[in-house]
């Protein structure tokens, strides 16, 4: 037999002999979470994730440059967004669209250069794109750069900020 298979066969035994899966949490460890969450959010370290503000400029700066985002409230539960990825002076993506948004998950729908969506998650404070995108997403990207797992930091809200968002291409990315 394998060693790596019998070290592993051993594992799987002595976590079965321990009577309870251990891979997740008990109901105990998820309650005391969720209280240490909520304190959280009473001191203000935390976003209240049910009273969250998503409309603002968004960015993430590297050495590349800012990578921005901005969402503009139109009046209902929809969002006009707009980003820039940065990925060096001459590559990048960047588009404008909606956003709608339920609970952390924010649905994102590009416009103008090709059919792009995909669910985002924004917890309050940070807007993580996914890991892969349809391949649609690519049409808003010059060579080299990719739209993929990038992330964005709240640093002002309102609508009023998220106007001001410069773009490359785009003057203003939610104007």
């Amino acid at each position: 037999m394998n060693y790596r298979i019998a070290r592993s066969a051993i594992l799987l035994l002595a976590l079965a002999a321990c009577g309870k899966n251990t891979l997740s949490p008990s109901t105990q460890e998820t309650a005391s979470g969720d209280a240490l969450d909520d304190q959280a959010v009473a001191v203000g370290i935390m976003p209240d994730p049910d009273d969250v503000e998503f409309a603002g400029r968004f960015e993430t700066r590297s050495d590349l440059g800012t990578d921005k985002f901005c969402a503009v409230s139109n009046g209902t539960q929809q969002f006009n967004i707009g980003f820039l990825a940065v990925y060096g002076p001459e590559s990048k993506c960047e588009g404008t669209g909606t956003a709608t948004i339920k609970g952390q998950t924010v649905r994102v729908v590009l416009t103008g250069q090709g059919s792009c969506s995909f669910d985002a998650r924004y917890d309050g404070i940070e807007l993580r794109f996914p890991g892969t995108v349809e391949s649609g997403c690519s049409t808003y990207c010059s060579a080299n750069a990719n739209l993929s797992g990038t992330h964005y930091f709240m640093v002002q809200p309102g609508d009023e900020a998220a106007r001001q968002t410069l773009g490359r291409d785009t003057e203003r990315l939610c104007g």
